[in-house]
Order: C-alpha cells, then structure tokens, then sequence
C-alpha cells in the first residue's frame, strides 16, 4: 500500500519561495559589489591622477563641463540599459538622437515654438522605438541586425534634412546648457531623474521583473505568461523617450542641429552599460552600475582633454575598454553556467539562437 506525501502547507511554500528571492538577492548583491567596487577605485584613481596632473580638474568650471559632457551619454545609456536587461540591443540610438536634434533645429529655424519643436523632437525617436520593437516582435529579427541597418537610414536622412550643414537656432535652447540648480547643471539633473526613474522601473514594477524575466530565458518567461513582445516594445519606446532627450541637449548645446553631432553615441552607450554591470546576453543590469560606466568614460574623456591628449587615443581607450567589458562578461557567465563561451554573445545578437521564435505579436493568454 502506497503512502502519498501530503503536500506542503501554503506557509511553507511561501517561505520557500523568500528563501529562494532572498538567497537571489544575496547573489546578486555581491554580483553587485564585484562590478561597483573595481569601478569606483578606477574613478577615484583617474581623479586623482588627473588633478595631479591639471591644475583644471578640480577647477567648478571644469567640474562643470564634466557634468554637461555626460548627461547625453548617460541619457542614451539609461535607455540602453532597459533593453539590454531585456536581452535586447539597439545601435541607431546614436543616430536617431541626432535626427532628433535635426528635426528640432529645423522648427524652430522655420518659426515653430520651442515648445512644440520639444514635443516632436520627444515623438521621433519614440515613434523609431515603437517601429523597433514592433518589426522584432512580429518578425523574429534580431535587434541587432535590424538597428544596424537603421544606423545607416537615419544618418542618411539626418544629412539628407540639413544639407550637409548644420542648421543654426541661436541661443534659443541655450538655458538647458548654461542653467544650474545648486550649483550642478540642469542637463545632469535629467540624468540623475532618468536614473531614479529607471531604478524605479527594474526594480519595483512589473515591466521591471518581466524585463529581468525575458532577458534571463525568454521562452520560460513566455511560458510562465508573460507578455514579452509587449514589454520588448514598451522597453524600446521609453528608450526612444530619453533619446529624445539627449536629442534635445545636443541641440542647446551645440546651438545648431548638426547631422554629425551625436555619432557613436551608441557604442559609447554599449561601452558605459556593459562597463556597469549590464550583460550582452540579457538578464542583468543596474542604474547604479550605469551610472558608474557613463561615469568613467566622462572621466577618461575629461581627464586625456586636459592632459592633451590626441581624440584618436581617447576612442583607442573607449575601445579597449568595451572589447575587456564585453570579454570579462563573457568570461564571468561562463564561470556561472550561463554562457558557454564569448563566440555565445556573437551567437546570441547576430542569430537569436538562444531567443523565442516569432509569435506574430501574439502574448499568451
């Protein structure tokens, strides 16, 4: 005769299921501090060494400039960490923030209000995240591939809309660029929000842990009922949103809409999320991590310009540290299980291999 085994009690199950987020969050803490620690060291030391060097560095004006120079950056970044949880990439985020400042520059030159220029300037890129997120949706195509090919389009339009020139507006945006709140600039305070704003998101909303969800396996994600086509989609639009934005203070800052303004935003983007913690995979990332890799580049950026030296060096180091970022990564999953090796990531955004099949825009029930 068969004894079955009665089946445990509801508050048993709930403490199993704490135990098993606590002990995931535990993890993911001291993922956490491995990615934080070694950055901040590098912050401090380049500072350091900086201000060592450059009796300008630790100068307000220049404190300043370091802040103005990544907020754009950190605008883009934030988005970009959003998709990338979601296991998704965009690489036109650099050339449609520029159409963004175009379309703008061309408004408000032709006699739109400022107010309304802003709005549409919002929309464009919004309007390309939603088109995104769609065509990857219904079609089953990487992101990857298919914001490759949109690089190109928008640059093409951006040049084709200004001629080749940049389109001046005066100083009629200018406030953005030169306004300060409690001595920090104005253009930084949208970045500080849109970091607050994205925690917020990751952390405590449901599109938030859906994107956490389909980054880490997007087919039991699927399969556990959640949406994913509709928070692929809505992920690219707020994307889309903070483009704009950035879209906007390239355009008070250079006080002209300008068709090579915002060229390789997007591998600088890339670069300052995987730096922070965010996986080419999916399924990780942090605003505390992002803002800590947009910090970094701003301050190796800042710190060569005062120490004179060459643009060309400063892309060779931007460079070199995406290609260890992305290396170091790979490497990291692999120690974890969750990567066989780094020829996975090339796999996983060039191919999909490891992605859901289309569902024709079709959520489960």
């Amino acid at each position: 005769m068969s004894v079955s085994t009665p089946p445990a009690s509801a508050p048993a199950r709930e403490n199993a299921v704490f135990s098993a987020q606590a002990l995931r969050d535990r993890v993911r803490y001291s993922e956490n501090l491995r990615t934080y620690i070694p950055l901040l060291a590098a912050i401090v030391g380049l500072s350091i060494y900086a201000s060592a060097n450059s009796d300008l560095y630790l100068t307000s004006g220049n404190i300043n400039v370091l802040l103005n120079s990544v907020a754009v950056l950190g605008l883009i970044t934030v988005g970009m960490t959003l998709i990338m949880v979601a296991g998704q990439l965009d690489l036109s985020v650099g050339a449609a923030a520029t159409l963004a400042s175009v379309v703008g520059a061309k408004l408000i030159s032709s006699g739109s209000s400022t107010a309304v220029a802003i709005v549409i300037m919002l929309l464009v890129p919004m309007t390309i995240g939603w088109l995104v997120g769609t065509i990857v949706v219904t079609t089953g195509v990487q992101p990857f591939i298919l914001t490759l090919g949109l690089l190109s389009v928008l640059q093409s339009i951006s040049l084709i809309q200004t001629g080749q020139r940049p389109i001046p507006i005066g100083f009629k945006l200018s406030e953005l660029d030169t306004t300060t709140f409690i001595g920090i600039p104005v253009a930084f305070w949208m970045f500080v929000v849109a970091l607050v704003v994205g925690s917020v998101i990751l952390h405590f909303t449901r599109l938030g842990r859906n994107a956490y969800a389909v980054g880490s396996n997007e087919e039991a994600a699927f399969l556990s009922g959640v949406p994913v086509g509709r928070v692929k989609i809505i992920l690219f639009v707020l994307s889309g949103l903070l483009v704009g934005l950035a879209g906007l203070l390239l355009l008070s800052r250079l006080g002209a809409g300008d068709a090579a303004s915002g060229q390789g935003l997007e591998l600088d983007a890339i670069a300052a999320a995987v730096i922070g913690g965010a996986s080419l995979l999916g399924g990780r990332g942090s605003m505390f991590g992002t803002f800590l890799g947009v910090m970094l580049l701003g301050v190796i950026a800042n710190s060569l310009t005062l120490l004179d030296v060459s643009s060309f060096y400063q892309r060779l180091v931007l460079g070199g540290l995406l290609m260890f970022a992305v290396t170091a990564t790979a490497i990291a999953e692999t120690r974890r299980g969750s990567a066989e090796s780094v020829a996975d990531v090339f796999r996983r955004l060039t191919t999909g291999r490891r992605s859901l099949p289309s569902t024709n825009g079709k959520e489960p029930s």
